[in-house]
């Protein structure tokens, strides 16, 4: 899998053309005197380059099938029939999940230029059921959270915890991890609650949400706490599938810097489907503009691909 920034200057073309001016395969032919074939496939091979690798349940023609769909290439009956297969066949469904985060984490993709992708009916469910659950704690805590209180309450404990840590010093140094370098970046550490009174301010607190046109019923707070001049990122989030090596990102346009992996998201127990974990923040972290947790498939990520969490730093 490949970055959007190293696709050849053609492929990236055609992709902008086609996403932020809505140009067709026939139009954009036109307008570079080449076939429309070739432009499709111009589009589809960058598709491919940006996509996850080693598919193999999930065959070259479904891949373009779905390149079409989310550039926005297919008749009325193409695009339903291949949202059905979007909604049958969790591969492809991972397929172009990772490709639009791809597509939109280079600024390609905004929220009005790629189509929603369908979810099965297991996470409709668990959006309604999660939509219910958000809808009961809203009312039964709305004078402390807007979510609610279980949430605030990991996040009120994960605040304290990050304070001891700051003052310790046992919290890893978030400038060790450069864009797109793993290796030498330390881990989100994981947790627990402790009633220790500490000094420590609440600087910000950031909302973390699903992407815009997402279905994920995944909801999560970043909080950025200081201590005797030293600042860390606490982050909590709930509702998450208990798959995937989970990543913490800063953003600002194709500016990304890795963060570290969280601890794994469990998938039984009262804990189900929770992710929370602290690192220190970056002395550049004033010059990003987002904050993002995102679902990678392998242990090296360069860049976020499926974001599953986003929300935006400010101040």
């Amino acid at each position: 899998m490949a970055p959007f920034s190293e696709l050849p200057a053609d492929q990236k073309a055609v992709l902008q053309l086609v996403l932020r001016q809505g140009r067709t395969y026939d139009e954009i032919g036109g307008l570079l005197r080449i076939s429309p074939e070739a432009v499709r496939e111009r589009a589809l091979t960058a598709l491919g380059a940006i996509g996850p690798a080693e598919m193999t349940d999930l065959d070259g023609d479904r891949q373009d099938e779905i390149g079409d769909y989310l550039l926005g290439q297919q008749s009325a009956s193409q695009r339903a029939a291949t949202r059905a297969l979007l909604q049958d066949s969790a591969p492809a469904r991972s397929w172009a999940r990772q490709v639009a985060g791809e597509l939109r984490s280079a600024g390609v993709g905004g929220d009005q230029a790629l189509p929603d992708i369908a979810a099965d009916p297991e996470e409709v469910d668990e959006a309604f059921g999660a939509l219910e659950a958000r809808h009961r704690a809203r009312a039964e805590h709305e004078r402390s959270s807007r979510w609610g209180g279980a949430l605030l309450l990991v996040g009120l404990g994960l605040i304290v915890a990050v304070a001891i840590l700051l003052l310790t010093g046992t919290l890893g140094g978030g400038d060790k991890g450069d864009s797109g370098s793993v290796a030498s970046t330390p881990t989100a550490a994981d947790t627990t609650t402790t009633s220790t009174t500490t000094g420590a301010s609440v600087e910000a607190q950031i909302n973390l949400n699903p992407p815009a046109g997402s279905s994920s019923a995944a909801l999560g707070v970043a909080n950025v706490v200081s201590q005797d001049g030293k600042r860390a990122l606490a982050v909590v989030g709930q509702k998450l599938a208990a798959s995937g090596h989970y990543v913490l990102w800063l953003r600002n346009g194709t500016k990304v810097k890795f963060l570290g992996f969280f601890p794994p998201v469990t998938g039984s127990g009262s804990s189900k489907g929770r992710l929370q974990g602290l690192v220190a923040a970056p002395s550049d972290l004033a010059s990003y503009t987002e904050i993002l947790v995102s679902r990678e498939p392998g242990s090296k990520p360069t860049r976020p691909t499926a974001v599953v969490l986003t929300g935006k730093l400010t101040g």
